[in-house]
């Protein structure tokens, strides 16, 4: 008797087991299947004119997972592989994380139907808009960025969003399909201010915003104004001043981009510009970048003009400017461009092929 009970008993634990063994690995198979992957890798061949040397180089590579929990919550997991140039693992390739968030949509109709928030390892507001307009960051960085006052990714939690419906198909694929809204978009966000590749060295909080207006959209879809601001403190324990505010004019069409911008300030998000008495040094700079589509090919000239003014004690960029061909294929293009950047102790003068490859 004792013998039967416990056969019983283990058929019904192994059955059990297998049951719910497969219903987890149904589970897995599904979440596995709902996952999409992309990519983007930078790849060139540079030539500093200035101090006579070239070398094949991997920018930048960027590989991403994004997956959709339900209909309210996403997830992304974004990897930056990129070259270690400092210390001693210069030379070798590091990978580190860009983004890392859960995305939430709560809304699904009125007027916060297309706002959602992200958490964790999240965008920052300004840089991300940019960069969707100005699509050449495989040259170099941002203008605001290159210059040190604000960073492209940082923990913490933001909201982002657009004013009124989206625009329709058609006016998409003439401007593009991000930040989309009838009259514009805003994004805001509270963050550790470091960036995504910084502890925090202090107890503040940076807030960052941005508000993007789009003035007419039936007549001039591709037109926006956008103010973007900066209240916090540097990122070291001395706690200095970070106060940032910016307004760019954009343009978008299917033959011309123009991208404007005028920034001033103290501080930055580093806590490196500082004066000779240690106080939060102020600055002030201004960028220009154009892209000119030549009709019925896949070939466009593209520029930009850098200028950066500060008291800033230490090293730091100043000026620069570069022009280009770029050629678009698949959802990739390649480019070859020359430029010079001044810094306040260096001047480096470029000659690049870039390869931008995106899966």
């Amino acid at each position: 008797m004792k013998l039967k009970l416990f056969f019983y008993l283990l058929v019904y634990l192994l059955t059990s087991n297998v049951v719910t063994a497969q219903e987890t690995g149904l589970k897995i198979k599904e979440f596995i299947q709902n996952v999409k992957t992309s990519g983007t890798w930078y790849l060139s061949h540079q030539t500093n004119i200035t101090s006579n040397t070239n070398q094949f180089l991997l920018k930048r590579g960027y590989i991403t997972f994004k997956s959709k929990l339900s209909s309210k919550l996403d997830i992304r997991y974004t990897q930056d592989i990129t070259l270690d140039k400092e210390g001693s693992d210069a030379g070798n390739i590091e990978i580190r994380m860009k983004y890392l968030y859960l995305k939430l949509k709560p809304f699904d109709e009125g007027l916060l139907k297309n706002t959602f928030a992200e958490i964790g390892l999240v965008h920052r507001p300004y840089v991300d808009f940019e960069q969707k307009i100005n699509t050449y960051r495989a040259k170099d960085k941002m203008f605001i960025e290159k210059a040190g006052i604000v960073n492209t990714a940082d923990f913490g939690i933001q909201i982002e969003g657009l004013l009124g419906a989206k625009l329709s198909k058609e006016q998409q694929a003439k401007v593009g399909e991000h930040h989309a809204g009838t009259y514009g978009s805003f994004s805001v966000g509270l963050y550790n201010g470091g960036g995504y590749h910084a502890i925090e060295y202090n107890k503040n909080k940076t807030i960052e915003g941005r508000i993007s207006v789009r003035p007419l959209p039936e007549n001039i879809t591709g037109l926006q104004f956008t103010y973007s601001g900066v209240y916090g403190k540097g990122n070291t324990n001395t706690n200095t001043d970070f106060l940032m505010s910016l307004f760019a004019v954009s343009y978008e069409s299917p033959f011309f981009v123009l991208f404007s911008q005028y920034f001033f300030g103290k501080g930055d998000y580093k806590g490196m510009y500082i004066d000779d008495a240690g106080f939060p040094a102020s600055a002030e700079g201004y960028s220009i970048f154009a892209e000119c589509k030549i009709p019925k090919t896949s070939f466009a000239l593209f520029g930009r003009y850098d200028r950066v003014n500060s008291n800033q004690q230490l090293d730091y960029f100043s000026s620069g400017y570069f022009g280009g061909l770029s050629y678009r294929f698949l959802k990739s293009k390649v480019f070859v461009y020359y430029g010079k950047d001044l810094y306040t102790h260096e001047e480096k003068e470029l000659f690049e092929i870039v390869l931008e490859l995106t899966f």
